[in-house]
């Protein structure tokens, strides 16, 4: 397994990645490729995405942010004092995960990630049964910080969930180092 860059040629088995495991919206090799960023991919020995990592400069926080604006005002704030990345994107295929995948990419990451960014931002898609989000433990191990837990967080956003057979009522764990 090596851990590289974003490189075009792996545009769409990132999109059939997202779309089968991180379903928040449909995802085509060409929004792949506008989506820009700081992206990094988990290849297999057989050339096959198991794994990516993607985030952006917050440039609009209501644009990235558009509902709960009281609840989130202090992150509004946080944003506006420095450069912040939001991770936008993270995710292991189901039959990789627990072999250091996740920690491999969230490192690479970061470490594109830090020396340019004073606050890196992350949203977990709360699993129901648990309480938590796959990927915690490994952000929280890189020094990562609950701000705030929203229930019903992805609701107004009006995405199909797996979890929730339809209309996505999950919660979400804010997450900020």
């Amino acid at each position: 397994m090596n851990i590289v860059p974003y490189e075009i040629k792996y545009a769409a088995q990132i999109a059939a990645l997202l779309n089968n495991y991180l379903p928040f919206e449909i995802e085509t090799a060409n929004t792949i490729e506008l989506a820009g960023g700081i992206r990094f991919l988990a290849i297999n020995e057989l050339d096959e995405v198991i794994g990516y990592i993607a985030g952006y400069e917050i440039t609009d926080f209501d644009k990235d942010f558009p509902y709960f604006q009281d609840k989130l005002q202090f992150l509004k704030d946080r944003v506006a004092s420095g450069i912040t990345f939001y991770t936008s994107h993270f995710v292991v295929h189901p039959n990789e995960r627990k072999k250091g995948i996740g920690k491999g990419l969230l490192l690479a990451y970061l470490n594109t990630v830090e020396p340019i960014a004073q606050t890196i931002i992350t949203v977990g898609w709360v699993q129901s049964d648990t309480k938590r989000w796959a990927a915690e433990r490994q952000f929280v191990e890189q020094g990562f910080e609950s701000v705030i837990y929203m229930p019903r967080y992805f609701e107004p956003y009006k995405v199909e969930c797996p979890s929730c057979k339809g209309l996505c009522y999950c919660d979400a764990h804010i997450f900020i180092k």
